[in-house]
């Protein structure tokens, strides 16, 4: 069981010849099959910055075993002296603090039978040169160090170490937490709801500081409002809380969050997870081909089943007791540790995982992906199948019922057994970085592409109001069309009986001047002067008047006739401008 596949790092074998590997994006939909290696390097690889890749190489040794120890160190340091000189002070004074109170540990343990009066052996003198200089420890005894943290912190002063190596514990930050914890939250609602969901909630009631836990999520979520609160923050305060008091927590809280990353888990869009989850891929691709294809080919995304390992780093699934052990690697290596544990976990079960398809691989991955560490007194021979030789692992629910195998939760699981195995898996801390840098690249991509869509959205919405509008000006003008078209027929209509009239005025006309012309000739024949009769005068300048009139009513209907004609051609050419190349009208 214990046995574990090659897990020597990937980028040091450069002799062995690398598949031809898909492109796997956990950020995508789309899974391309298709894609050969050279096409995947051309277009996910970004333009990494050299110097800093550099720099990072700098931080570690390549000859140890452990790159992520030394260099996990070597970047809080840089982060440490580009702090405010304050608070490199307190951080200092907190740090003499801790080496008194280690010392009076070691001091009562000497008194009570030194190295073996805890219930267990610690090298004091190992330890102690850890709290009083974990920079020359780290330099010059760091193979003794990765093996003393994989063993385990000693529980007694756990707390401490965890604080001096993160730098975490600020007079400052404490005092803040004191003002704040005081103040009421949004969230408290929904922390006091999860906190009894917890699956550690009873030990933390056991040790009476469910308060304290409580007060530490809160104080956090005003603190961060950003981010304010989600479930899974309780699983990752659960063991700072159980070995530290609350203000130390909440200190030690912090730090976890801004300076190793954990803020990126718990933000809206969380980042963080999606960048894990992709690293895990990446890691995947490398340590186990055959198995990362087959999981592509089954349609089995990482997402599926590792999000609660690395939201809550294994302390849904696990005891707390295994959790403290993942925790002193996060602190002293790292977020990016984690992944150690969940590639070890997927090498050690490839051969289950290869034969099974989607629905059964999805289910061992969620459920009995860890069965492989269970303890052998959990293991009895199956019933069903007498004389095969095969044995049944107990599931924890089932093992408490079990009074044959009655122990503690720990050893449920071969808890040295999983961090040794872990361990083995040494990640380059430049590869993940690079790895992080594609999927930067694979992440500006995609919100470039959402960015883009949302701005077609936005065009093709004010086309469509634009082709609302035109629609409406359509239908005004086609309105007004149809209003000219049936002036023009009254006009048409009406248009004869003038002309009937006019041309009868004009024949009157016509007989009056025909008769005026007879009278004058009458009148020059008889050389008599005549006078004609005022009725006769008055009948002729009424008929002229009339005449005129209607001369006049004529020439303006012609007139309005014409500009009428003249409107319907020019509203013609207007539609027809408007709509040359519209699809919904067709003008001949």
């Amino acid at each position: 069981m214990t046995e574990t596949a090659t897990t020597t790092s990937p980028q040091t074998t450069e002799t062995s010849t690398s598949p031809v590997l898909p492109n796997r994006k956990s950020i995508q939909v789309c899974i391309r099959l298709d894609e050969s290696l050279n096409e995947e390097k051309a277009t996910t690889t970004p333009s990494t910055s050299i110097q800093d890749l550099n720099t990072l190489t700098q931080t570690y040794d390549k000859s140890t075993t452990n790159y992520l120890l030394q260099s996990k160190h070597n970047q809080l340091n840089l982060k440490f002296e580009q702090k405010p000189p304050q608070t490199k002070e307190s951080i200092n004074s907190s740090a003499e603090t801790f080496k008194k109170t280690f010392q009076d540990i070691k001091t009562i343990a000497d008194g009570f039978g030194g190295s073996n009066v805890f219930g267990q052996t610690i090298d004091w003198d190992f330890w102690s040169n850890v709290v009083n200089d974990y920079d020359n420890v780290v330099n010059t005894q760091l193979e003794e160090l990765n093996q003393k943290i994989n063993s385990g912190i000693p529980k007694e002063f756990r707390g401490i170490i965890w604080q001096l190596v993160s730098k975490s514990k600020q007079n400052s930050m404490e005092d803040f937490y004191r003002q704040l914890k005081l103040e009421n939250s949004i969230h408290e609602k929904g922390i006091k709801r999860d906190l009894t969901r917890t699956s550690f909630f009873t030990q933390v009631e056991a040790v009476n500081k469910s308060d304290e836990l409580f007060n530490v999520i809160k104080a956090y979520s005003l603190y961060d409002p950003d981010v304010g609160y989600t479930q899974g923050m309780i699983f990752i305060a659960v063991p700072l809380i159980m070995n530290m008091n609350e203000s130390e927590c909440f200190c030690l809280l912090v730090t976890l969050m801004k300076e190793y990353g954990l803020r990126e888990l718990f933000c809206p869009e969380m980042k963080g997870l999606h960048v894990l989850l992709y690293e895990f891929d990446r890691l995947l691709e490398s340590y186990s081909p055959v198995l990362y294809n087959h999981l592509v080919k089954q349609g089995i995304k990482s997402s599926m089943y590792a999000s609660q390992w690395f939201l809550t780093f294994f302390a849904y699934k696990f005891p707390l007791d295994i959790v403290l052990r993942i925790y002193d690697i996060i602190v002293t290596q790292g977020m990016e540790s984690i992944l150690k544990f969940a590639v070890n976990l997927m090498i050690l079960n490839e051969t289950s995982l290869l034969n099974l398809s989607f629905d059964k691989l999805l289910e061992f991955l969620k459920d009995k992906l860890f069965n492989i560490y269970i303890d052998d007194a959990f293991i009895k021979d199956d019933l069903a199948s007498p004389g095969s030789g095969k044995k049944t692992r107990f599931s924890l629910s089932r093992r408490a019922s079990n009074t044959s195998a009655g122990s503690n939760p720990s050893s449920y699981y071969k808890l040295d057994a999983l961090v040794e195995d872990s361990m083995k898996v040494n990640l380059d801390p430049v590869e993940l970085t690079k790895y992080e840098k594609e999927f930067e690249s694979i992440y500006n991509k995609e919100r470039a592409k959402v960015e883009d869509i949302k701005a077609m959205k936005l065009s093709n919405g004010n086309l469509r109001n634009k082709i609302k509008t035109l629609q409406t000006q359509y239908t005004d003008l086609n309105k007004n069309h149809i209003d000219i078209v049936q002036k023009m027929i009254d006009l048409k209509i009406t248009l004869p009986e003038l002309l009937n009239e006019n041309e009868e005025l004009s024949q009157s006309i016509e007989k009056l001047t025909k008769d005026i012309e007879e009278l004058e000739s009458k009148r020059q024949q008889s050389n008599e002067e005549e006078v004609l009769p005022t009725s006769i005068e008055d009948e002729i300048q009424q008929l002229l008047v009339i005449n005129a009139e209607k001369v006049e009513k004529s020439v303006l209907l012609e007139d309005e006739l014409n500009q009428l004609l003249e409107e319907e051609e020019s509203l013609d050419k207007e539609l027809k401008s408007l709509n040359r190349n519209s699809k919904w009208f067709n003008w001949n």
